[in-house]
């Protein structure tokens, strides 16, 4: 009996009853791995785990806790593909990962981390840190506070309605930036185009990379910041009023907006600059 008692571990089958739940606890963190199809995460009234499956059937996982971890194993054949819809606290922490899987996760205030190889992800009005990763798959963001780290290699990377520290990235997709209030900024693409619109903090670092595209910069008209450009092969246009400070030959140049005050950095290898007065 003692050595039972010793178990950190235990299994829970999710068969009947249809609705099927695991107590949590503050600081536990709920883990899929190994899935094809839909996660959806959604969070609800209760300090508990809900697991459903496609069409709220019994989902064909097992649940097992370790600590503070709790995951959620596919049944038989590794990665067998299904839907998996799951309500948690608002305060629990997700980590989901698949191989070709649409996740979507709505309302936590705990952190949220995603890597799928193919397929799309959708977070909505969040307040916990975000680590998402799709290989081939569109990135999205929405109505989020927090940091946000946000990438997709194949597809674009769209954040609106963001606050706090942002990372968004994509290989070969546009990288579209809407109404970000970010504190510290990074956003960059190999092979499409960056476009932002919010402002810049005074004492913030707001870096635009691009390799082959446009970056598009909407600034509110009170903007201050220290801008650095680089271009090689590309054009460079401002509604702003702009006196070049240091020349550096080629395209390397550097001027103030307003009083000053942000970091600004624009590197564009092979495509056009437009710094534009927000509307």
């Amino acid at each position: 009996m003692s050595g039972l008692m010793a178990l950190a571990l235990f299994v829970v089958s999710v068969g009947q009853p249809r609705d099927t739940t695991v107590s949590m606890r503050q600081g536990d963190q709920v883990v899929v791995k190994n899935f094809s199809g839909r996660i959806s995460v959604e969070v609800w009234g209760r300090p508990d785990l809900l697991v459903r499956g496609e069409d709220d059937d019994e989902a064909d996982v097992d649940v097992l806790r370790t600590g503070s971890r709790v995951a959620l194993v596919p049944r038989g054949r590794r990665g067998r593909r299904g839907d998996l819809r799951l309500r948690v606290p608002v305060w629990a922490a997700v980590s989901l990962e698949g191989t070709s899987v649409d996740v979507d996760v709505r309302g936590l205030s705990g952190a949220v981390d995603v890597r799928n190889m193919s397929g799309d992800i959708r977070v909505d009005g969040t307040s916990g840190e975000l680590s998402l990763y799709s290989a081939d798959g569109e990135v999205s963001v929405r109505n989020a506070r927090g940091k946000v780290s946000a990438r997709s290699e194949g597809d674009d990377v769209v954040l609106e309605h963001v606050r706090g520290e942002v990372r968004a990235e994509s290989g070969s997709g546009d990288v579209r930036l809407a109404d970000v209030d970010a504190t510290t900024l990074h956003a960059g693409t190999l092979d499409g185009d960056v476009e932002f619109d919010g402002p810049l903090h005074p004492t913030g670092t707001y870096t635009f990379s691009v390799h082959d595209g446009d970056a598009v910069l909407s600034l509110p008209s009170d903007v201050g910041a220290h801008v650095a450009v680089s271009t090689f092969d590309g054009e460079f246009t401002s509604e702003f009023p702009v006196t070049v400070e240091g020349l550096h030959g080629g395209g390397h140049f550097q001027f103030t907006l307003g009083q000053g005050g942000a970091d600004l950095r624009i590197e564009v290898f092979d495509g056009e600059i437009r710094l534009l007065r927000h509307r």
